[in-house]
């Protein structure tokens, strides 16, 4: 190779420019421009496919009894920008999924070509039932028309949001979307559910959910159980001692041959002025003394 040729270079990498009246080297053009393409590899991770911005995204029935899913741009957002086979795509602030019909899933997709990378709106939006496989196709959504109500999942398996580095570490509000999925959580320090609001638990099991507010949770916690056998004290009563304050109490004999112990009351702190102290009760009975007798005291 001549000397004169390519005599700048790029401050860092040392990628070879051609200078004034340099010739061009077929070659080194080609080792140059591999250069280029295996940084822009490593700066995308493997993720050849992925959604980089997406906007509004809404599904509808048509007049002819088929559905339609919408991906719109909205003040802030494109209808979809992203990466698909490597080539950046940026999708027209209108785009839609058509004819889906009831009864089955889609994978909803935007599939690209070699001229994307010229041409960042070339593309095509594909729904499929099955999955794809080809490198030139980014899964965007899934439609579920097997249901009583269709619905559009944003992020279903498959699908790769890619964020800037440093946005992701500075964002902690929703950095992955609205809604993640893991196979596993591991929390080693805090654990905050709810933000000012009896916020929505939900737990399945063996396919069905159910729902209950975290107050319910906190309160099962909070409260602790404590059982008591005693023998009964007549109308005198007997003072039964636990370990927190009192909330409730529930007094049962447990031998069936004590038919005499009568009527049983049960006095707590606030309510009846013999009890001095909010973690104790006075269990009174209008029969016998002595009748064994077991209490479930609730405590918080």
């Amino acid at each position: 190779m001549n000397k004169n040729q390519y005599k700048q270079a790029t401050k860092y990498f040392g990628i070879p420019v051609p200078g004034h009246r340099d010739g061009i080297w077929p070659d080194l053009e080609l080792l140059k421009w591999q250069m280029v393409e295996n940084m822009l590899l490593a700066a995308m991770r493997g993720n050849v496919n992925a959604v980089f911005r997406e906007g509004d995204l809404r599904i509808q029935q048509e007049s002819n009894g088929t559905y339609t899913v919408r991906l719109s741009a909205t003040g802030n957002e494109p209808s979809v920008q992203g990466s698909v086979g490597g080539a950046y795509f940026d999708a027209a602030s209108s785009v839609s999924w058509t004819g889906l019909e009831l009864g089955r899933s889609y994978f909803l997709y935007v599939k690209g070509s070699s001229n994307t990378f010229q041409d960042p709106s070339d593309i095509v939006l594909i729904p499929s039932t099955t999955r794809l496989t080809t490198k030139y196709a980014t899964l965007i959504a899934k439609a579920d028309l097997t249901g009583e109500k269709p619905t559009v999942d944003r992020n279903p398996i498959g699908k790769v949001n890619a964020r800037d580095l440093a946005q992701h570490v500075l964002d902690y509000d929703n950095p992955h979307g609205e809604k993640v999925i893991q196979d596993e959580i591991l929390v080693r320090n805090h654990l905050a559910i709810g933000d000012g609001n009896d916020a929505d638990l939900e737990l399945e099991v063996n396919g069905k959910a159910s729902h209950f507010p975290v107050s319910r949770l906190v309160a099962s916690l909070i409260n602790t159980m404590t059982f008591v056998d005693f023998t009964s004290g007549g109308t005198d009563g007997v003072t039964l001692k636990a370990t927190g304050k009192v909330v409730f109490a529930s007094v049962t004999r447990t031998n069936w041959k004590d038919l005499g112990a009568g009527e049983v009351i049960v006095g707590f702190y606030g309510t009846s002025p013999e009890v001095q102290n909010p973690n104790e009760i006075v269990v009174r009975n209008t029969g016998l003394r002595g009748v064994l007798m077991r209490a479930m005291i609730v405590c918080e």
